[in-house]
């Protein structure tokens, strides 16, 4: 089982990617006040024009950013599949058979019923912030 950021770091991406730790200083001294952004609740990504998102967008963010995933992130922008976003980054990172081509090509209200189904428990993380610049 690995993490998101090692799932991540192992990929070869169209963009480089950073992992700063929230507590760290360098994310202090990078991002004065991000403390008002709730990092601690949410996953926050900060593309390098200053641009910010936070929750399943930046889930999507994460996907977008790797060349291999990049089709699967512009699929789950879907307003449909928005919500799992971070289940789907979860399962990547540690379930990546469960999240075959074929989970993949099914409409989006299907693969949304499956989600559901299969990792019910996560229903009250599903919320989505939007992204702003």
């Amino acid at each position: 089982m690995c993490s998101l950021p090692q799932l991540v770091m192992k990929q070869p991406a169209f963009v480089p990617l950073c992992f700063i730790a929230l507590q760290s200083a360098e994310a202090q001294r990078r991002f004065p006040g991000i403390d008002a952004l709730k990092p601690n609740e949410q996953l926050l990504v900060i593309s390098d024009d200053g641009s910010v998102y936070r929750g399943a967008y930046a889930w999507i963010m994460c996907l977008w950013a790797l060349q291999n995933y990049r089709e699967h992130a512009q699929r789950m922008a879907h307003p449909i599949l928005l919500p799992f976003a971070r289940i789907v980054c979860e399962l990547l990172s540690r379930k990546r058979f469960f999240l075959s081509d074929a989970l993949f090509r099914q409409e989006p209200q299907d693969t949304a019923q499956l989600l559901a189904a299969h990792y019910p428990k996560h229903e009250a993380s599903w919320s989505n912030s939007g992204a702003s610049s």
